[in-house]
């Protein structure tokens, strides 16, 4: 029943999509009259419906094929937004192709709005979704719930892999450990702020038949780090003798940090280390994309920028710039650049405020780091090579010189001035602490995830220090 629930709610998806789709052709044509640009050239409503209809259909059907309707949502639903906005690209494309084959004269501007009003109304469907899908999770129809077999690294792993897609249909009730010493110990996963979850340790595993019944189990999920094949068996044998469905995660957490690649031969799976190189186009197109973006910001923001560096001059004088080493690509040094937010003469190198009424803020600088407008200025950073629009965050030298060899991981691409990270609930956290969102960005780093990051930053911006 759960199967043909979740089968029955998600097929109103493309459904909603091709709705969408086909009003956003709509509304450019109408857009189009209303505004009577370009040659007006007008269109019988049933040829631009019909049109409509038509490009609605492609789409769909494209999105289909890049992955947009994945049960797997990702880190943030940030793969999600990706494929949408590479699906709608290439379908864009497309019918432009085909309208132009078969002379079927489309004004300019209407294809420019249906783009532009197709992907901003799929993204905000499909953000409005990630973000209601988690409060169905007492909705027994719609979720499997499971109970995690073991509190550690892995468990903790498979519990925020499931809180960040909650397509899946699975709702982690609590934890199972046999360490006694660990029950009622409460856990919270990363994401967003209002999408992460909180379960905590509910017992060890003799107490697990008893807890089936108590909140309506589905299945126990066993993913205990450094477990050996002899415990697995006898944990998997005494769950399957009491008629417990049971799945357990084979212990690859450490292998899957890397990009690795899986082939069968015959009827065994093979994991091998993928080669780790980046597309020449994908380095080429990435700078080309940072500059182009940067040169245009800051041509545009140029008054705002004038405007915060008046506040800054008339509140407490001194320079309007902070500058403050940073750590960079490959572990290169360079001195990133900010509006000042801090009293005039307060020592760079003291401990970060992490409270927005830090005496050493200024009024400027609470309203600059409320906005992130303090960060405006790494556009020259960007310019000048030494950060990206999109990556990690630059962390100060001392912290970097306490790296291990897995924090490493995140200086093998330029740091940026958003990314995942500064997306998430985990925010206020140390950066070197959620390693989560960098591990997962150099993973799956492209052009079209980018562009994702940069429109979920336009969306969720303006929020706290």
């Amino acid at each position: 029943m759960k199967r043909t629930y979740r089968f029955l709610f998600f097929f109103t998806m493309p459904v909603m999509d091709f709705i969408l789709l086909t009003c956003a052709g709509l509304l450019s044509y109408g857009l189009y009259r209303i505004l009577g640009i370009g040659q007006k050239a007008a269109y019988p409503f049933q040829s631009v419906f019909q049109a409509c209809l038509v490009a609605g259909l492609v789409s769909v059907s494209i999105l289909f094929l890049m992955g947009a309707y994945k049960k797997e949502s990702g880190l943030l639903n940030v793969q999600e937004i990706k494929n949408t906005i590479k699906g709608v690209t290439i379908s864009f494309l497309l019918v432009s192709a085909a309208m132009v084959l078969l002379k079927y004269q489309v004004p300019r501007y209407v294809l420019v709005f249906s783009y532009v009003l197709s992907i901003t109304l799929l993204v905000a469907e499909k953000t409005a979704l990630y973000h209601l899908l988690p409060l169905s999770k007492n909705m027994h129809g719609l979720n499997r719930r499971i109970l995690i077999y073991g509190a550690g690294e892995l468990g903790l792993t498979l519990f925020r892999s499931i809180a960040a897609s909650p397509k899946l249909g699975i709702f982690p009730v609590g934890f199972i450990d046999d360490n006694p010493e660990l029950k009622g110990s409460a856990f919270r996963s990363s994401g967003f702020a209002n999408t992460s979850m909180d379960i905590s340790v509910l017992g060890t595993g003799k107490e697990i038949p008893s807890l089936i019944h108590t909140h309506h189990i589905d299945e126990v999920c066993v993913a205990i780090s450094n477990i050996d094949n002899t415990t697995l068996v006898n944990i998997l044998n005494r769950l399957k003798e009491k008629d417990i469905r049971v799945s357990f995660v084979p212990n690859l957490y450490e292998a899957f940090v890397h990009k690795v690649t899986i082939d069968k031969v015959g009827q065994i799976p093979i994991v091998r280390e993928a080669d780790d190189y980046t597309p020449k186009i994908r380095t080429i197109t990435k700078k080309t994309m940072d500059i182009l973006l940067s040169i245009i910001l800051l041509a545009v923001l140029s008054p705002v920028f004038l405007v915060i560096a008046g506040f800054i001059k008339k509140e407490s004088g001194g320079p309007v710039f902070f500058t403050h080493d940073r750590v960079g690509l490959n572990g290169r040094l360079f001195k990133i650049i900010k509006f000042r937010t801090m009293t005039a003469g307060t020592d760079p190198y003291e401990i970060n405020p992490t409270d927005i009424n830090d005496s050493r803020i200024t009024r400027a600088g609470r309203f600059l780091r409320r906005t992130s407008l303090d960060e405006l200025p790494q556009l020259i950073n960007v310019i000048k090579g030494e950060m990206s629009l999109v990556g990690p965050r630059p962390e100060m030298p001392f912290i970097v010189d306490n790296y291990t060899d897995l924090h490493w991981e995140r200086l093998v691409v330029k740091p940026g001035i958003t990314g995942l990270w500064q997306l998430s609930g985990d925010r206020e956290k140390p950066i070197h602490e959620n390693m989560d969102y960098d591990l997962y960005y150099i993973k799956n780093g492209s052009l079209f995830l980018d562009v994702a990051i940069l429109i979920e930053t336009i969306i969720f911006a303006f929020r706290g220090i």
